[in-house]
């Protein structure tokens, strides 16, 4: 039982080793703020941060907003102004009542990051909608990949172990 305990605990160790290396592959946006509470026609003023993982801001980004209105599909562009080496601030007019998704994108890769979309309403409150499936910008791909990693090297660890307990040679 000792053996199996210690392989295990390897596996665990090596899966902990892996997992972060799954989480740095990518940077990232952070927004300071959501649209709630933004009437039709006001401004939503959110600060804008972008997430590099390697310790640098990118080169020449041209981060941005884009708001989609889901009843029209009327689409505007918000280009973000630069306030630090990687912190933005970027003012977002939502024209009309209705409902909206929006996303931003750092303007380097392109990647768009889709966050919940929200229900501007005329009495100048905003009401987040009803998630649209787990389109959110989190990777989850990636701690289910350390985890799984983790799972198989317990497991593999584990039948090593028993195998050379009972000493089967085949």
């Amino acid at each position: 039982m000792g053996r199996s305990l210690i392989a295990f605990a390897l596996g665990l160790a090596v899966a902990a080793a892996l997992a972060p290396a799954a989480l740095a592959k990518e940077g990232g946006i952070e927004l300071s703020s959501t649209p709630f509470g933004t009437p039709p026609g006001g401004t939503w003023t959110t600060n804008l941060r972008l997430i590099d993982l390697n310790g640098r801001p990118p080169v020449d980004p041209k981060p941005r907003i884009t708001v989609t209105n889901l009843g029209t599909g009327e689409q505007n562009v918000f280009v973000a102004k630069q306030t630090g080496s990687a912190d933005y601030v970027v003012d977002v007019v939502f024209p009309t009542a209705g409902r909206y998704s929006y996303t931003a994108a750092d303007g380097v890769t392109d990647r768009e990051y889709t966050y919940p979309p929200v229900r501007i309403v005329g009495a100048g409150t905003a009401v987040p909608a009803p998630s649209s499936g787990g389109n959110g910008s989190f990777p989850v791909w990636a701690p289910v990949t350390g985890g799984l990693a983790l799972l198989l090297a317990a497991v593999g660890a584990g039948a090593w172990a028993r195998r050379r307990r009972l000493g089967l040679s085949h």
